[in-house]
């Protein structure tokens, strides 16, 4: 049985967004101002706008910093989102492990179809590199369609022969998007077949960068998977460590009870987040210890 905090909860920022009728464009900028203008103040921790290479995003700053970059990737659908959305996350996980954190804007669909989104995923990665950021000392983090993405990195980076990041973390992917997709990911929303013939029309869903579980994962970089076990895409965070594991990757994941899509990012919100919020901090310090 969930908590009464998360039956009572008031709503992550997809949750308390009204689609109908707004046009994309309209829908990133409402949700975007909305976040950054709830953002919790830290002492301790900054923000501001820059890039990557050429990639644009926000910039978290700890007043002590570990040396620890962690790169994330937003979600929504591969249509929507942008930097701002997790910021919340990251200002806490940048306070609670003085880790330095760039959030990641990439073009999206319609306007931009695949494989624009894990080009500019990739390429904000090769930005980070050639700021003088060391693999070893980076971590990927994604939400659902940037969870997808930071997947993808790992395996570009296998293919370009560019040097692997530290770890993984991909809450609620999309990893095998062959499979058959039962509901919608979120109410309100395209169902994930919709959204995938919207994100990569003319491309077979078996490519490795759209569906990642299927690609080439020998020397693939330790994993962190999280799901709801409520959501349609629990399927794919299991497909994805059954794959992992079977290639010899160190891959854990974390399904929690009842739990909806991408809950970990609501940890002010219901203790379930925040269980899983914890074990995320763990995994970023046990790779970097």
């Amino acid at each position: 049985m969930p908590s009464k905090e998360f039956l009572n909860r008031k709503g992550s920022i997809w949750e308390r967004t009204s689609f109908e009728g707004k046009t994309f464009p309209e829908l990133r900028r409402e949700m975007d101002d909305r976040v950054m203008a709830e953002l919790k103040d830290y002492p301790d921790v900054r923000w501001e706008p820059g890039k990557a290479g050429d990639i644009s995003g926000k910039w978290v700053y700890p007043a002590n910093p570990t040396g620890t970059l962690l790169y994330y990737v937003h979600g929504g659908g591969f249509t929507l989102g942008s930097s701002g959305i997790p910021m919340p996350f990251l200002m806490e996980l940048s306070h609670r492990l003085g880790v330095t954190c760039f959030s990641a804007d990439y073009r999206l669909a319609p306007e931009n179809t695949f494989p624009a989104a894990p080009n500019d995923a990739f390429a904000g990665y090769k930005g980070l590199l050639e700021m003088g950021y060391e693999p070893e000392k980076i971590v990927l983090c994604g939400e659902s369609a940037g969870a997808t993405l930071v997947l993808d990195i790992g395996l570009m980076c296998r293919e370009q022969g560019t040097p692997a990041p530290r770890g993984i973390i991909a809450l609620s992917p999309v990893t095998d998007a062959s499979a058959p997709a039962e509901g919608v990911v979120l109410e309100g929303l395209d169902s994930s077949d919709e959204v995938i013939k919207m994100y990569a029309p003319g491309y077979a869903p078996t490519h490795p960068l759209i569906s990642p579980a299927l690609g080439d994962l020998e020397g693939f970089p330790p994993v962190f998977l999280s799901a709801g076990g409520s959501e349609v895409l629990m399927k794919d965070a299991l497909i994805f460590a059954q794959t992992a594991a079977k290639a010899g990757v160190d891959v854990r994941l974390h399904i929690g009870k009842d739990m909806i899509h991408t809950y970990p990012l609501d940890l002010w919100d219901y203790p379930e987040a925040m269980t899983a919020f914890e074990e995320i901090e763990l995994f970023i310090r046990q790779l970097v210890s």
